[in-house]
């Protein structure tokens, strides 16, 4: 009788190994599988889960209306981890994408899907997002956020980070929020632009210390004549040095724009 129960929990628990398998499968095949060209800008993107699934994510968007000198990108982070939230994002990436193809402000992105998600969620879940556009011929960034940190702008020339504010409310939780888009003018060669998730800056080590901003922009700092891909490179090193043989707690997503 016990071995025939062992044996039931066994199969379970490898059904439901593989069922998690196939979903970090899919998830994963939901990640840009190749980085923009785009005339003036050296972009890249990073996502690691801290479980088989998670509810980071990152896209690169193609929106109607913007020259085609412009790259536009997402990050978001819905809250909690494991397959639930791998669903929110997937839900979120398929309305985004979909709404890029009539033309519209990062704003009016942000309300749409808002107003689909919270059908979706009932406010119980939700999640923060930031779309961004990068134009280096016209020197310009546009960006809007749901809850979520603006963008970190370096810029090697004047040694100066950029300070970005404005918040607006998270996807998911309440009906009919208008979101407002941000624009910076100054758009110049050598400056590292990231959009990032809180898993790299509140990444903690065993002794409870926390990697911080701080550390995140010295590191940008730091490597910002380097090429995108490297910058991700050493930032991602770094981390893995910090956490040590921890395993990190939470998501780790973020994406990197340099101007060239």
């Amino acid at each position: 009788k016990q071995i025939n129960a062992m044996t039931a929990g066994l199969r379970d628990r490898m059904r439901l190994r593989s069922s998690l398998a196939l979903a970090q499968e899919v998830q994963q095949n939901l990640l840009p599988s190749g980085m923009p060209k785009i005339k003036g800008l050296d972009i890249t993107g990073h996502a690691t889960y801290c479980d088989e699934t998670g509810g980071d994510y990152f896209d690169f968007l193609t929106i109607a209306g913007p020259p085609v000198t412009t790259a536009a990108l997402a990050v978001g982070d819905v809250v909690g981890h494991g397959v639930a939230a791998a669903m929110l994002m997937a839900t979120a990436r398929g309305i985004l994408r979909s709404r890029c193809r009539r033309p519209g402000t990062l704003a009016d992105l942000l309300t749409h899907l808002n107003s689909l998600l919270v059908e979706d969620t009932g406010g119980d879940r939700f999640m923060t997002m930031l779309l961004m556009t990068v134009d280096a011929q016209h020197k310009e960034m546009h960006w809007a956020t749901a809850g979520h940190d603006p963008p970190i702008l370096y810029d090697p020339a004047t040694d100066h980070f950029s300070e970005f504010n404005g918040s607006g409310m998270s996807l998911g939780l309440v009906k009919g929020v208008a979101y407002e888009e941000h624009l910076f003018t100054d758009v110049q060669p050598g400056q590292v632009i990231m959009a990032l998730t809180d898993g790299l800056w509140e990444a903690f080590d065993k002794d409870g210390e926390m990697f911080g901003k701080d550390r995140v922009r010295n590191l940008i700092r730091r490597f910002a004549n380097l090429s995108a891909a490297d910058i991700s490179e050493r930032i991602t090193a770094d981390l893995s040095r910090f956490l040590g043989a921890k395993s990190p707690d939470d998501d780790l997503t973020f994406v990197i724009v340099k101007v060239l």
